[in-house]
């Protein structure tokens, strides 16, 4: 009965937000959406081969009301095997309303104001969303976090949740800056209040987008009795994307992330899970016109799920690849990830390399091709899990990738 209410909750105020965005006017759209298909076998099948298709895909969406008034609105779908026995029943799926978002901004003497609203993840760290909208930049993260989930993909740490955000965007000077405060339910028990600083420049050969805030869980209860407010512990994350260089030489790139560290008052210094920082670097070198991207990572369990070239938490990927000009404007990319990583292992397993393999590992080679299709970008890769043939499951050592995403 509870859910049944929060859904009707959610459709009203989706409806009200359509509803809304008729009555103006001069309303226009401009979206981007994108699809995946993935064949592999069922890892949970270790008897026979049991193969799976399953579906990512995303829509985000650009409501613009006026030049200065718009909004966004992003959802993601992933779905479970489409090949199983149910298949012309309901199939399982995880459907995500990433963001729901009102902007509005204010022109001023020596700089533009952007007031928002927003439901969901918002501009979060880690993604380069935030630099697209207010320095319109190319892409620049890192080719390993890409996925079909849109904002749901790999982030440092989510802005996420009902609030508000004002950002100020120099004229003078590539930089933006501003705040966010939001509540959420990330704690177990009880609601979150959040408040953030962000910080963000673009130069020829710097690009830099750090964020940084506390989260302060409102409990309601204080050794048994009730209270208004009672603060027990207090949440921080910060989360940092630079790039030194830029997208046409030699660079590197580093991410790094932490979420909901602690503070409590008995102890000396914050609690930090391994299991929850967000660590990549990345030396990008060009070679001629080939590229090689070495990428060396930490990441959380839950952002290496929803990645299409990592299938473990600690690791190293090599990157090669080049890119040509076919017949009129079709650009075609084409390369191999190679890729060693380790399971259930993070940075600070380094130090004991001996017992890096104890819960298992991979090598993967992943040849890929992207290209210019229609009015879109098809991708198809083909992965080969070197594990799975030298322990005789040749038949569960290939998954095949075909993925499409479109501006429109």
């Amino acid at each position: 009965m509870k859910n049944n209410i929060k859904t009707k909750h959610f459709i009203s105020i989706l409806a009200a937000f359509f509803i809304t965005s008729g009555l103006f006017a001069a309303t226009s759209f401009s979206g981007y959406a994108g699809g995946k298909l993935n064949y592999a076998a069922n890892p949970e099948e270790t008897e026979s081969f049991d193969p799976d298709l399953k579906l990512q895909a995303f829509f985000a969406g650009q409501f613009n009301f006026s030049q200065n008034l718009w909004s966004h609105l992003e959802f993601s779908i992933n779905t479970g095997d489409l090949l199983s026995e149910s298949i012309f029943h309901a199939t399982d799926a995880k459907f995500q309303i990433d963001e729901l978002s009102l902007i509005m901004r204010g022109n001023m003497y020596n700089s533009a104001n952007y007031f928002s609203a927003f439901m969901g993840t918002y501009d979060p760290i880690g993604s380069d969303v935030f630099l697209q909208r207010y320095f319109n930049i190319k892409p620049i993260g890192s080719k390993i976090t890409e996925s079909y989930l849109g904002l749901a993909g790999s982030i440092l740490y989510p802005h996420f949740g009902v609030g508000v955000s004002d950002i100020i965007k120099l004229y003078s000077e590539p930089i933006a800056f501003g705040g966010y405060i939001y509540m959420n339910h990330e704690d177990e028990d009880y609601y979150v209040f959040n408040t953030d600083l962000r910080f963000a420049t673009v130069l020829r050969f710097l690009t830099l987008d750090f964020a940084g805030g506390i989260g302060v869980p409102l409990a309601d209860k204080y050794r048994g009795e009730d209270v208004i407010i009672a603060v027990e512990k207090i949440y921080w994350h910060a989360g940092t994307t630079l790039l030194l260089g830029n997208n046409f030489t030699n660079s590197l790139f580093v991410q790094a992330g932490i979420y909901n560290a602690s503070f409590t008052k008995k102890q000396d210094s914050s609690i930090i899970d391994p299991k929850e920082v967000y660590l990549l670097v990345e030396p990008r070198l060009r070679l001629g016109n080939g590229h090689l991207n070495i990428s060396v990572f930490s990441l959380p369990q839950a952002t290496v799920d929803k990645l299409l070239f990592v299938d473990d938490t600690l690791g190293v990927d090599l990157n090669i690849f080049g890119e040509a000009s076919t017949m009129g404007s079709n650009q075609i990319t084409y390369g191999t990830h190679l890729c060693a990583s380790f399971t259930n292992k993070y940075f600070t397993d380094i130090k004991d390399i001996m017992n890096l393999t104890e819960f298992g590992y991979n090598v993967n080679i992943t040849p890929y091709l992207t290209t210019t299709f229609l009015s879109g970008e098809l991708h198809i890769q083909s992965t080969v899990r070197i594990k799975e043939f030298t322990s005789g499951h040749s038949e569960r050592g290939f998954s095949l990738d075909i993925g499409y995403r479109t501006k429109f």
